[in-house]
């Protein structure tokens, strides 16, 4: 038998944490164990109407045959207006893909070459580096600089300091607001990285998949589009995380420059040729209508209790949440305890074991964010699971001598 029976680049990453957090949640269902479901970063509530009404008049007309390898047409020209870049882009500059994860793995193979590498955000989506490393790329995450106030957010000294370290760096991505840490990059932020990335001629790939869930009043910080940042600036935006229950629809989009959005239509062509017809014409409803900020305006509210009952956590300090639907605990003050069966806590695994064994309290440890010290917590679910689950962290946290 050959050494390698699968290839080692997939070798070298496990599975999805967030999905097998989902499986772990429908376990303890099965079994009848406790559970608080803050692990997967998904909406809830029902699907609206008009979008399942768009699919299934898709199979009614019969549009289930080949579709346009870019994407339906009418589709790609809604997405302009959703993300208000109309007159800076057409139609050409779209492609509609299997999920946002496609729509990234289209921009990893059409820029990267073996051996390239891509920067990333120093907590990056789970993702985001076995994608790259599926590209035959070196995923590379940027460091802020020591002693840095900006919490974990990257700025334009950081970005230079690593191309210069990285000369085969072909890409800077970045997601805001930020799975996992709830951070956004706010204008003078984004644009001073942009402008680093033009400067170094590299891409900054723009992950906005929560970009309609801003909190306080606030709008998403847009990207300045001039002619000096429109070459090197790819947005990747999707259905799943601004409406409810459409993640399993699959649909993902990117806007980027001509040149790059050829090249992910004729790899699209090869590998998919496109997305489900009837899912297409289901987010052609959703982009159709004026949206709807009551699951922003809700997830608000759960990010206000959230807070509230937060505070009263042992040990446990959490970040401000601008945006997204994440918060993000640092749980260092529980390292150097020990549970009352006598584990030990030196890291985010630790504190996540305990938090679901003692509590049934389901979260996603940090180190799957290459950020040990932390976890990642969603809060989607109900109130009633929200605090009840928060009531039961304090509790067994509170029990860490």
């Amino acid at each position: 038998m050959p050494s390698h029976r699968i290839s080692p680049k997939v070798e070298a990453f496990p599975p999805s944490l967030t999905l097998a957090l989902k499986a772990l949640v429908a376990e303890r269902r099965a079994a009848g164990l406790p559970v608080f479901d803050f692990g997967l970063g998904e909406t809830r509530g029902a699907l609206r109407p008009s979008i399942a009404d768009g699919a299934i008049e898709a199979y009614r007309e019969g549009w289930t045959v080949y579709g346009d390898p870019a994407g339906l047409p009418e589709l790609r020209s809604a997405i302009l207006p959703w993300l208000g870049v109309e007159e800076r882009y057409g139609s050409e500059c779209v492609v509609v893909s299997t999920g946002a994860k496609q729509a990234l793995m289209n921009v990893f193979l059409t820029l990267l070459d073996p051996g390239d590498v891509a920067l990333l955000d120093c907590a990056p989506w789970v993702s985001y580096q076995p994608l790259a490393l599926a590209a035959s790329a070196r995923p590379v995450c940027v460091t802020p600089a020591a002693g840095s106030a900006n919490r974990l957010k990257v700025d334009a000294a950081d970005l230079t300091r690593a191309v210069e370290a990285e000369p085969r760096a072909r890409l800077f991505l970045i997601n805001s607001p930020c799975n996992p840490t709830g951070q956004v990059y706010q204008p003078g932020e984004l644009n001073a990285l942009l402008r680093a990335c033009a400067r170094h001629e590299i891409y900054l790939v723009l992950d906005r998949l929560y970009w309609r869930l801003m909190y306080d009043g606030a709008d998403f910080p847009e990207p300045e589009i001039d002619d000096q940042t429109r070459p090197w600036l790819i947005q990747l935006d999707g259905l799943s995380k601004n409406f409810r229950r459409t993640g399993g629809m699959r649909i993902g989009w990117t806007v980027a420059p001509e040149d790059v959005t050829r090249g992910m239509v004729n790899l699209q062509s090869h590998y998919t040729s496109g997305p489900s017809m009837p899912a297409q014409y289901g987010a052609l409803a959703a982009l159709s209508e004026p949206y709807d900020h009551e699951m922003r305006d809700q997830l608000e509210g759960k990010r206000d209790l959230m807070i509230e009952r937060g505070a009263a956590l042992p040990h446990v300090e959490l970040w401000p949440i601008p945006g997204a639907f994440y918060s993000f605990w640092d749980v260092r003050g529980c390292f150097g305890r020990v549970t009352p069966g006598g584990d030990n806590v030196g890291t985010s695994d630790d504190v996540a074991r305990y938090l679901l064994d003692a509590a049934g309290v389901v979260t996603a440890s940090g180190s799957g964010f290459e950020q040990d010290g932390f976890l990642r917590v969603t809060f989607t679910a109900p109130d009633e699971e929200l605090t009840a689950g928060l009531e039961e962290a304090a509790r067994v946290l509170s029990d860490l001598s």
